[in-house]
């Protein structure tokens, strides 16, 4: 499939269709964010299910989207453990039992995470991050997370653009 820039030489014009895209594609990942509670998780496995639950409306809504090379999510249980994919992006969330910690590798979110019980939405806290660091204290939630795997991502062609001629009504 030919580019933006390819198919529309005006570079103006293709910089505001990736700015579309990358709202829309951010209007679908905060549609799916749970409604706010008071729920309060007992463990870092239900914190984990949760999130993985928030994940999978998103991915669900985002793929609606993308199409078939939209986000894979893939859960695995006895450990819980998560894996998202998207194109190049691999992300595993794995829980560790013994600890009550999740560990989360790739994107650069390397580290222990442990789960925020008083949150309305499943979100877990970097443990590896200094205080001095950029990031210290910040929480990450699932809406946040897809944010970060599609923010690259390019929204498919619509079919209409394709035939010549003027847009059909």
């Amino acid at each position: 499939m030919p580019s933006e820039e390819d198919l529309n030489p005006n570079p103006i014009v293709a910089a505001a269709m990736r700015i579309r895209a990358r709202r829309d594609l951010g209007s679908a990942i905060d549609s799916a964010v749970p409604t706010p509670g008071k729920h309060r998780y007992e463990d870092a496995e239900e914190a984990l299910s949760a999130f993985a639950k928030s994940l999978q409306v998103g991915i669900r809504r985002l793929n609606s989207i993308l199409g078939k090379n939209g986000v894979k999510f893939i859960r695995l249980e006895k450990p819980l453990r998560i894996r998202l994919r998207f194109g190049e992006h691999r992300i595993s969330l794995d829980l560790d039992e013994v600890q009550q910690l999740v560990r989360i590798t790739g994107l650069g979110l390397e580290g222990e995470y442990a789960f925020d019980p008083d949150a309305e939405v499943p979100a877990f806290t970097n443990l590896s991050k200094i205080s001095t660091e950029a990031g210290y204290g910040e929480t990450l939630t699932p809406t946040e997370l897809l944010k970060l795997v599609v923010k690259d991502a390019e929204l498919p062609r619509p079919p209409h653009l394709d035939g010549p001629g003027p847009i059909p009504l």
